[in-house]
């Protein structure tokens, strides 16, 4: 038989064998699930109540023939007061080894350390087969998750929260100052607070934050680091670190800024300055709106409020660190029900989902265009920015926790010195530096003996 005529007929052949795969369809990535619908999965979680008001209970609407079991994790911290020594990571870890649920439920540190030590499934295959939507997540956030699993996606996060800045719009009319918007920097906004001094009230109130937790803010936001990469030395004496002493100590002394005294713990919404009128704008999260609706506090009820995102670093215009992912669900690589887990993990992270989730402040699904507005309030506030990815994977994991017990009061020490205006910013840093150095290195030789 001549070249041709082979040729012909072996063209023939692949086309009868393409029509016959059309026909009969690709091989599914994961197996179906069993007759009418049936399968069962374990689902690691804080606890089983919680589990399924959130997420169980629409599930099984949508799935009712497959049987739940809930793996809860709330017990490990009672273990650790029991077990002396032994860290939450650790019981984690035991515990997924020795229930082996089929889906996990994690932080980002966790999604990260798992992900990357080859403890989850790689979610590609079956979210090209299925042509699941990755286009309707927040700008960045899937690419920021790859980049976590190493440049795989082994979970997806259906949710997250962020603060905003809320703001007074009365008393920014009744003082004559414009309203504060988009894209400020922290000096912008102290300078935006600082012309509510003739008001007779800060311009910025911390809510339930004290001095260090608006200094944590100022310092995310910069990406300063208190430590080397070994987390072996204090680095608190930079120009960077300088400054966000001298900004934040400096709107405290003024008034611009009001932050919770150290030894006031939760106070209740009555003293809030800012839900009292007293105070021209706080930071809050989507679940702060619930505030005001509260028939206690009558005057925010009242209240002409709006909020804009928080203030950027102008190196990362786009980004933010106050959001956070609320929870990543993974499926176990060692899972024997991977089909039942993805039909989860894929309805929790799916339009239904985000639709159904409307009605609930605390938190915001990471689709976008399900939750609009909020108390007839745009959302695009806290949809504005995109999520910093935070390195998990740091100098903080080296540190011991030990050493922060014996360095919250030598920081708390040095601020006061500032803004009681004993020491300079300078003088400040270098003694805390000095005796900062000196805790670290005691607890970990501590740890040794």
């Amino acid at each position: 038989m001549r070249w041709g005529s082979w040729l012909k007929q072996g063209t023939i052949l692949v086309s009868i064998m393409a029509l016959v795969s059309g026909c009969f369809g690709t091989k599914p990535v994961l197996e179906e699930l069993g007759k009418d619908g049936r399968g069962k999965l374990k689902v690691l979680y804080s606890n089983e109540g919680d589990f399924f008001r959130e997420y169980g209970n629409v599930f099984t609407l949508k799935f009712p023939n497959i049987d739940i079991e809930v793996v809860e994790t709330n017990g490990l911290y009672q273990q650790m007061q029991i077990q002396k020594g032994v860290d939450y990571g650790t019981l984690l870890t035991k515990l997924i080894d020795e229930q082996q649920p089929d889906v996990l439920t994690l932080s980002a540190p966790e999604y990260e350390e798992y992900a990357l030590g080859g403890k989850l499934y790689n979610l590609d295959s079956i979210i090209k087969q299925e042509q699941f939507d990755l286009e309707g997540f927040m700008p960045g956030l899937i690419d920021m998750v790859r980049e976590q699993g190493g440049g795989a996606l082994f979970g997806l996060p259906p949710f997250f929260y962020t603060d905003v800045l809320y703001y007074n719009a009365d008393l920014f009319k009744a003082n004559a100052i414009d309203l504060p918007k988009g894209g400020m920097t922290w000096k912008e906004l102290f300078n935006l607070a600082a012309r509510f001094e003739d008001a007779g009230m800060p311009g910025l109130y911390a809510g339930y934050e004290n001095a260090v937790g608006m200094l944590k803010r100022i310092a995310d936001t910069w990406g300063l680091q208190e430590f080397d990469a070994k987390g072996e030395h204090i680095l608190l004496e930079s120009e960077s670190w300088k400054q966000a002493y001298q900004m934040m100590t400096d709107a405290i002394r003024t008034r611009a800024l009001q932050v919770q005294k150290s030894d006031e713990m939760f106070l209740p919404s009555s003293n809030n300055l800012f839900l009292q009128g007293n105070a021209a704008m706080t930071f809050g999260s989507s679940g702060f709106i619930s505030e005001f609706s509260d028939p206690q506090n009558k005057k925010a009820s009242k209240m002409d409020w709006g909020m804009v995102p928080v203030p950027i670093d102008p190196s990362h215009p786009n980004e933010t660190t106050s959001a956070r992912l609320y929870e990543y669900f993974a499926i176990n690589e060692h899972s024997s029900n991977k089909r039942a887990a993805w039909e989860f993990v894929k309805y929790v992270n799916g339009p239904e989902m985000a639709k159904a989730s409307s009605a609930i402040y605390y938190k915001l699904p990471t689709r976008t265009g399900f939750v609009k507005s909020i108390q007839g309030k745009s959302t695009e506030a806290f949809y504005a920015l995109q999520i910093k990815n935070m390195k998990y994977e740091s100098a903080i994991k080296r540190v011991p926790n030990e050493f922060y017990s014996a360095y919250a009061p030598l920081r708390e020490e040095a601020l006061k010195a500032i803004i009681d205006k004993e020491k300079t910013v300078d003088e400040a840093l270098t003694e805390l530096q000095q005796k900062a150095q000196a805790a670290l290195q005691k607890v970990r030789q501590d740890k040794v003996k």
